[in-house]
């Protein structure tokens, strides 16, 4: 391990940490960021450029751990100093210290000051009760759910109100940790649970979400992780089917009840910004989405909603820098491996993507009649061929580029429907 040392201010420290990579200035200033070979060269430039001045950090960097180049280069008078050439990835920062001012006024670097805990303060036993507590997602707590103390607990406590009877140690110590307190039930799953192993920062985090309830996103470094509930019992098998495929996110290990993905970087089709509507932009979305829907349905998979545009605007196809594509949410799609017998799950969510479906729900008394509803579905679908049921996938995909043409431009609809058919297949009713 080779370690080499940065001045920052917390505040600056503190920013990264938020955004989830470290840049100084001088990045776009001169190129690189300055550091120094050792703990000698870091204070002697402390008393050159920052005589006086308190409130300053030690970052010391792994080198090893860094993605970007380090250059050990001479400087004016002539001494070496290492230089990254590049923004700083945060697990490369090992230890985080305080420069402080000693009585005399001269810089002193303190003792550490722990970015993380690296070992987990918990047993394998513990992690799995606390796991067992939360996922799949429990009902909300009960009204007499309290406190030790008999004061209502902190809301990031809410989801683990399981463990406070049965394990009522345990629920103090787990509201007492950081990294719950910052990120609630999301600090249990497995992909955090190794960040935090590593030795990582608390993970930047915010919550989003549209239909399915709150999806947490986590940053941590370069990478970026979508937490969501499951809104089928088979999702998670779909979404795996999806992602090898080069159709959907990359998944990753998850609770039960959750599913665990790359969070998909870029905008909404429908919120591309003017100049990325492009002719041959838009070629490039069409092929990309065409096959994108001729893998999903060569691996048996209907998706079963608006890929381009549903009336409401909203889209489910993600677009990233450079016009790379990533279809997200498969929550209403269906592996059609057991066509034509169907489960009650899978023909409501066939059906709920039609107006008839939401018309008929509104309208419908009780259960039974929602149940009559479905179990006509039900021998409609079991009548139907995998292929008829999968060309709604096709209809969706030309209503969607009617309803994206109105909102941004006529002119997207004929380069996006010849990329789309010549990915698909050349003789396809698409859109």
């Amino acid at each position: 391990m080779s370690i080499i040392y940065h001045l920052t201010s917390r505040e600056a420290w503190d920013a990264a940490q938020a955004v989830g990579e470290y840049e100084a200035p001088s990045l776009a200033e001169e190129g690189f960021i300055h550091c120094s070979a050792d703990e000698a060269q870091t204070l002697r430039v402390a008393e050159r450029l920052y005589a006086g001045v308190d409130g300053l950090q030690v970052l010391d960097v792994d080198t090893a751990k860094l993605r970007a180049e380090v250059k050990r280069e001479p400087s004016r008078s002539g001494e070496i100093y290492p230089h990254i050439y590049g923004k700083i990835n945060l697990d490369a920062v090992v230890r985080v210290r305080d420069l402080t001012l000693d009585g005399d006024g001269k810089h002193v670097i303190t003792q550490e000051s722990p970015m993380t805990d690296r070992a987990l303060p918990y047993t394998s036993d513990e992690l799995a009760k606390i796991q067992r507590a939360i996922a799949p997602a429990p009902p909300a707590p009960p009204a007499e759910f309290m406190g030790m103390l008999g004061t209502l607990p902190p809301d990031w406590m809410r989801p683990f109100w399981k463990l406070s009877d049965l394990e009522p140690d345990l629920f103090i110590r787990v509201s007492e940790d950081r990294w719950v307190m910052a990120l609630a039930q999301y600090a249990f799953f497995p992909t955090v649970l190794e960040w935090r192993e590593q030795g990582r920062p608390i993970p930047a985090f915010r919550t989003a979400g549209r239909t399915r309830g709150p999806v947490g996103i986590l940053q941590s470094g370069g990478e970026q992780l979508a937490i969501k509930p499951f809104q089928n019992s088979r999702e998670d098998e779909i979404a795996s089917i999806a992602a090898s495929v080069g159709a959907g996110p990359e998944q990753f290990p998850s609770l039960p009840g959750y599913l665990a993905e790359r969070f998909a970087d870029g905008v909404f089709f429908t919120d591309l910004p003017p100049e990325r509507r492009d002719a041959a932009t838009m070629h490039s979305v069409g092929r990309q989405l065409g096959g994108m829907l001729r893998r999903l349905h060569d691996a048996g998979i209907y998706y079963n909603d608006a890929t381009l545009a549903d009336p409401q605007g909203r889209s489910h196809l993600i677009v990233a820098d450079g016009s790379a594509c990533t279809l997200i949410d498969f929550g209403v799609s269906l592996l059609l491996d057991r066509h034509p017998e169907y489960t009650r799950e899978e023909v409501r969510n066939f059906a709920r993507t039609l107006p008839m479906y939401r018309i008929f729900a509104g309208m419908a008394d009780n259960r039974e009649d929602m149940d009559g509803f479905l179990a006509q579905y039900g021998r409609q679908m079991a009548q139907a061929s995998r292929e008829d049921i999968m060309a709604r996938d096709l209809k969706f995909a030309q209503q969607g580029l009617a309803i994206a043409g109105q909102k941004l431009g006529q002119d997207i609809i004929p380069p996006l429907r010849d990329g789309f058919l010549e990915a698909y297949r050349p003789t396809a009713q698409g859109p």
